[in-house]
């Protein structure tokens, strides 16, 4: 066996290794098996198959582009797996009705995409509107919404309650958004 292959073959070990130290900690640490399972989830350590996209790098490549193709630069972007994952870009563009406040893009496994303006912390949200159909739309879908909401287009203000998501088919349909 070549050195190649016996390092890659430790590093397997290692990671297998590391992967089962962490859901050790993890099952000494959660009160049942609901926030076991959450926990896991969150952590990406829950049963995927070998190679299938975890929802860190499949949202973090998805909302990358979306910052692409609606023109927001790395600095304005952030995201995160928790509880719920979600994604936030903040928009230079502003609004005639709403001066001196720019426009924010926020997606959440739940709701998925909305455009509000940003507000002070101690104020309520203001959502212009919601990008209907599918939770994780093509990034260049997403840019099409922002710039018809900019131009004055109307968006649904309503969003219906959807189903949770399962995590692992929202980390494929992301990689299959980001797919090069």
């Amino acid at each position: 066996m070549s050195e190649f292959a016996r390092s890659r073959v430790r590093a397997q070990r290692e990671r297998t290794d590391q992967r089962n130290r962490a859901i050790r900690t993890v099952a000494g640490q959660a009160r049942d098996r609901t926030e076991f399972t959450g926990l896991l989830s969150m952590l990406g350590l829950d049963d995927m198959p070998e190679g299938a996209p975890t929802l860190d790098r499949s949202l973090a490549r998805y909302v990358h582009q979306v910052a692409a193709a609606t023109g927001v630069p790395d600095e304005a972007v952030g995201y995160e797996v928790s509880d719920t994952a979600t994604a936030y870009l903040g928009l230079a563009e502003q609004l005639p009705e709403h001066p001196g406040r720019d426009l924010m893009l926020v997606w959440d496994e739940r709701l998925g995409w909305l455009l509000g303006v940003e507000t002070d912390p101690d104020e309520a949200h203001l959502v212009l509107g919601y990008l209907g159909g599918d939770i994780v739309p093509s990034p260049g879908a997403v840019a099409r919404f922002v710039a018809g909401a900019v131009a004055g287009q109307a968006t649904d203000r309503l969003r219906p309650v959807l189903p949770p998501a399962d995590r692992h088919s929202l980390a494929r349909q992301m990689a299959d958004h980001t797919a090069t």
